[in-house]
């Protein structure tokens, strides 16, 4: 996953492999998609963020298109964290360094919009088969 750095946030982009990051960070959030039924504009979810490294680091997160961190954490190999996320469209989760904010790990929470009001019926209403 390519990463930059774009007005102080992170941003995936292609020249991850250059930058020595290493490999050893885990990121995972719960839920990671959310599906939004006809005439729901925002998903509001409760999110449980856990990261794990194999070394002691000091990291932030970040939700992508928001500049301030949502958590920091100083010289530690893992931590947890909940928060409600609203969102309407797809948005990723980051895991940046401190000082520097090298993205180190991402994940994508899906916003998913039912379109049942355009689908068409294949078959008869009152058929069984």
């Amino acid at each position: 996953m390519p990463i930059l750095i774009l007005a102080g946030q992170c941003v995936l982009a292609d020249d991850i492999a250059d930058t020595g990051l290493s490999p050893a960070i885990q990121l995972v959030i719960k839920p990671r998609l959310c599906f939004l039924n006809a005439g729901e504009d925002v998903c509001r979810d409760q999110l449980e963020v856990k990261w794990s490294s194999t070394e002691a680091r000091s990291v932030c997160l970040y939700q992508a298109e928001i500049a301030q961190p949502l958590h920091c954490w100083d010289s530690v190999k893992t931590g947890e964290y909940q928060f409600t996320l609203m969102a309407s469209a797809s948005t990723d989760i980051q895991l940046c360094e401190e000082n520097s904010r090298l993205p180190l790990s991402s994940q994508r929470f899906q916003v998913v919009h039912s379109d049942k009001k355009y689908r068409k019926v294949r078959r008869n209403p009152w058929s069984f088969f």
